[in-house]
């Protein structure tokens, strides 16, 4: 019994492990998506080299280990169901970077947490522990203090501000649906690098298709954008959706999810560092209180 019980601990740490370096590599998608932007790219066109880059990348890794990336038809819809939620959140993402600063787009996503609890309250009936409600108020508060970041700056010129929101929020919606659905579904049984595989493959069918329809899909030869798509195919994309999907199997989505608050806290950080945005107070308090969230989280791990 000891043992089984330090080896559910070990399973635990490396769970929350993955977790916060799946977050963080995610949290440089502005780093890699805003310089592409800047140069008039549209979100669908970064999209569509992202997720088709990451997919080769993946695939490529997958038969150099010799799996066999055939996918049985009845895993089919779900796959697809998958993908959709995914483009849902990376899609509207994108988007939001046209509506306002990176780190703000990033701290208006972070609401994915709450809709992962209310997803496992309304359909699946699971019961939150008081540590993870606790986990979330910190980790909201901290999301809260980092949104100081913007105040009316934050949105660029011309932008609708209601309709900006909305869309990072349906962001946050359809990666929590993803979440649960990674967790909660069939598709918990794979592999971590064969069903992040094929997520990417239907992700990046859908916005080929989508950005070619809106005539976006354009040929990029620059050397230095080519090498930023690179970084969000591979770090952004790859190593962090593989982390994820395999910390999501063993600590479920809701402390995944709140796990991923080093997310934003990532972008807000790499944004002020890489493109002069301001450091304040309250993003000092808001990275302390995601701290406080994560440290939480750990601790439960451990017991």
């Amino acid at each position: 019994m000891e043992r089984a019980i330090k080896s559910a601990r070990q399973l635990g740490s490396i769970g929350v492990v993955a977790g916060l370096l799946g977050a963080i590599c995610f949290g440089f998608i502005p780093v890699f998506s805003k310089p592409a932007l800047a140069l008039g790219l549209s979100p669908m066109c970064i999209l569509a080299y992202r997720f088709t880059l990451a997919a080769i990348a993946l695939g490529i890794l997958l038969k150099f280990r010799r799996v066999k990336l055939g996918l049985p038809m009845r895993e089919v819809p779900e796959m697809v169901l998958l993908a959709f939620y995914y483009c849902v959140s990376g899609g509207c993402l994108m988007m939001g970077y046209e509506y306002m600063s990176g780190g703000v787009a990033g701290v208006i996503h972070f609401s994915y947490p709450v809709f992962v609890v209310l997803i496992m309250l309304l359909f699946f009936h699971e019961r939150i522990r008081l540590s993870s409600a606790v986990a979330i108020v910190a980790a909201i508060a901290g999301i809260y203090c980092l949104g100081a970041l913007g105040g009316d700056a934050a949105f660029l010129p011309g932008a609708n501000r209601i309709e900006g929101v909305l869309i990072v929020v349906l962001s946050g919606i359809g990666y929590a649906s993803y979440l649960v659905g990674v967790g909660k579904g069939r598709a918990r049984n794979y592999d971590s690098l064969y069903l992040t595989f094929w997520i990417l493959v239907f992700t990046a069918a859908f916005f080929i298709a989508v950005a070619a329809l809106k005539g976006e899909l354009v040929m990029v030869t620059d050397t230095a954008t080519l090498l930023n798509f690179t970084g969000l195919a591979l770090v952004a994309t790859v190593v962090a959706n593989v982390l994820v999907v395999y910390a999501v199997k063993i600590v479920g989505s809701t402390l995944e999810s709140i796990l991923s608050a080093m997310e934003p806290a990532t972008s807000v950080v790499m944004c002020i560092i890489l493109f002069d945005e301001q450091f304040t107070l309250p993003i000092a308090a808001g990275i302390v209180l995601i701290f406080v969230a994560v440290g939480i989280v750990v601790l439960c791990g451990r017991r």
